[in-house]
């Protein structure tokens, strides 16, 4: 009985051991750069495995909560908007688990 209950026991640690490495979280990267005569932020959304994040839903929102875009990323996981005049959250959702939010302090000012 002790010896079943050890082998289940180790079993159940290397499943979720297993399970943990598998895991991975939303990444973005935003960055202001000028296009043409406007500003705009350009992000790129990723995981932390690595892969590209195509197709998940983007959007922006003042610190009053208006929105102030949305869409989602392209094949290549880019998001493009154009800078807002004031500040701002910019909320990536690639799916359960996978919710990130970043503020105007964590986008690189590239002009």
């Amino acid at each position: 009985m002790l010896r079943n209950t050890i082998f289940l026991l180790i079993a159940m640690c290397s499943t979720l051991m297993s399970s943990l490495s598998f895991a991975h979280y939303p990444i973005l990267t935003c960055s202001v750069q000028q296009a043409d005569e406007n500003k705009v932020v350009i992000c790129e959304a990723s995981f932390s495995n690595r892969a590209k994040a195509p197709n998940v839903i983007m959007e922006v929102f003042s610190d009053e909560d208006e929105v102030l875009a949305s869409g989602t990323t392209d094949d290549q996981a880019m998001y493009q908007f154009p800078l807002p005049e004031s500040d701002y959250f910019i909320l990536m959702d690639a799916g359960p688990g996978h919710v990130l939010e970043i503020s105007n302090d964590e986008v690189s000012n590239n002009l």
